[in-house]
């Protein structure tokens, strides 16, 4: 009789694949004694009973039942073979349909020989047991979540043991290296990650930094000495599906000692995260250079990328990257002083009221004109103030006497501001809103407020998508 052996453990600690060692030892006992041949020994290692698809070596021995290869699998319990009723008997129908037997040592059972009733008592009862043992696995993972038990490995940290963290003088000085170019720098997760791989700086397990590794650094409260457990909890035993749990379910555990950055460089970390992914609509964010990411060539799809070049002076200009790795046939280059002069020319010409746009170009202007804004300000508080004057006096709520003598107030307070500044007209403030974008040090997310996309094509043309702006 051909012979093919199953067995499993529901986890990859070394004591459990002793105990795998030990089964595939029993099975070939076993073939020895009742004469069979053994054909094979299907094991999964580290894989729980209740979910067959990800069971590799299971799937194997379906497929090989299906090819002829074996007359009988030898299973030492139902619960090495499944703890799902459903998959247990949709599988054993399955292989007795192949013409092969299902055998289970403990119970002295096999599927061709027994009812199916019985076998799905069996199954049932394999169900259940998997159903405590995910009870009580739950229980005990939140009794230590409560404790405040620490992860196995946490970029960071050194594990002193299962409740305590020392910090890692050397991850430490990464953790504040991603911070600080993330929020001095305006560097994106991905841009971050080539700059930490640049450098030569590995992960924990040794490996490449990844945009999601850094984004893990950057949105972890335990940087800053807040360590959350009880996160999530498993929803179904059967599918092992987890759900996130609310904020208020969740366990936190203050740990100041462990801060590497501070409370506000974190708060402002997720601020920046926030306002980055509500600025770009859902595209990925890179903020490194001021037009990375919005310009596109035209013929191929591909991004721009930013180059440099000195002759006698550095200058800087951008091209296809497609054209770079000999994808495309777009060879234009754009210098990159030129286009923020024409972008700067362009705001110029088209804002007729620029006063009222973004905040951020506003207290651009503030900073380089700071008295004549003050001035303004007041300006125009006192000309509402002498309108509001005016509608009561012609509501008959204000005498003639009161009105001219407030309305002369006025005029006096107006004129004495005059020695702070005029407040430029509104061409003159376009080219000054035009000038603090180009020379006020513009960062990316500040140029994505204002250009939504620029598109190159083979022959030169450049065309400026500009977002709405108030005219």
């Amino acid at each position: 009789m051909r012979l093919a052996a199953y067995c499993r453990v529901s986890t990859s600690k070394e004591e459990q694949l002793d105990s795998l060692a030990h089964q595939k030892e029993f099975f070939q006992s076993y073939a020895r004694l009742h004469g069979d041949e053994l054909v094979g020994i299907y094991a999964d290692e580290g894989t729980s009973g209740t979910r067959l698809q990800r069971r590799e070596q299971f799937q194997a021995l379906m497929r090989d039942a299906e090819q002829d290869r074996f007359d009988v699998v030898v299973v030492k319990d139902i619960s090495r073979f499944a703890r799902n009723t459903v998959d247990f008997l949709q599988s054993v129908r399955r292989l007795k349909e192949l013409g092969v037997n299902t055998r289970f040592l403990t119970a002295n059972m096999d599927s061709l020989g027994e009812s199916e009733f019985v076998l799905t008592v069996f199954g049932a009862l394999a169900q259940e047991e998997s159903a405590n043992l995910s009870k009580r696995v739950k229980f005990g993972k939140k009794l230590n979540a409560q404790k405040g038990r620490v992860p196995q490995r946490i970029y960071g940290y050194d594990r002193v043991d299962n409740f305590t963290l020392r910090i890692n003088p050397e991850e430490g000085h990464v953790v504040r290296l991603v911070y600080e170019w993330y929020l001095a720098q305006g560097l994106g997760c991905r841009s971050i990650a080539q700059q930490l791989n640049h450098q030569g700086y590995a992960t924990k397990l040794g490996c490449a930094w990844t945009p999601s590794a850094v984004h893990r650094i950057l949105t972890n409260p335990i940087y800053c000495g807040h360590h959350i457990n009880h996160k999530y909890e498993v929803e179904n035993y059967l599918t092992g599906k987890q759900k996130k749990l609310p904020a208020q379910e969740q366990l936190h555990h203050p740990r100041p000692q462990w801060s590497i950055v501070t409370e506000e460089q974190f708060q402002q970390a997720q601020q920046q995260r926030k306002q980055r992914q509500r600025g770009q609509g859902g595209t990925r964010y890179s903020g490194r250079h001021l037009f990375s990411g919005l310009m596109v060539c035209q013929e191929c799809g591909r991004s721009f990328c930013r180059k440099s070049y000195t002759y006698a002076k550095t200058r800087v200009y951008w091209k296809c990257s497609g054209n770079e790795e000999g994808q495309c046939d777009n060879r234009t280059k754009i210098e990159e002083a030129q286009l923020l002069e024409e972008i700067a020319a362009y705001v110029s010409a088209h804002i007729v009221h620029p006063n009222q746009i973004a905040q951020e170009l506003e207290q651009r202007l503030r900073q380089t004109q700071p008295g004549a804004w003050t001035a303004q300000e007041e300006r125009q508080r006192l000309e509402r103030k002498a309108a509001r004057y005016a509608e009561l006096y012609a509501k008959d709520a204000m005498t003639l006497e009161d009105y001219l003598q407030k309305r002369g107030d006025i005029m006096k307070r107006m004129e004495a501001l005059q020695p702070l500044g005029e407040m430029p007209d509104d061409h003159d403030l376009a080219q000054r809103v035009a000038q603090a974008m180009v020379w006020q040090g513009w960062n990316r997310a500040d140029m994505a407020k204002l250009v939504e996309r620029i598109t190159v094509n083979g022959a030169g043309g450049v065309k400026v998508l500009l977002r709405h702006l108030p005219v």
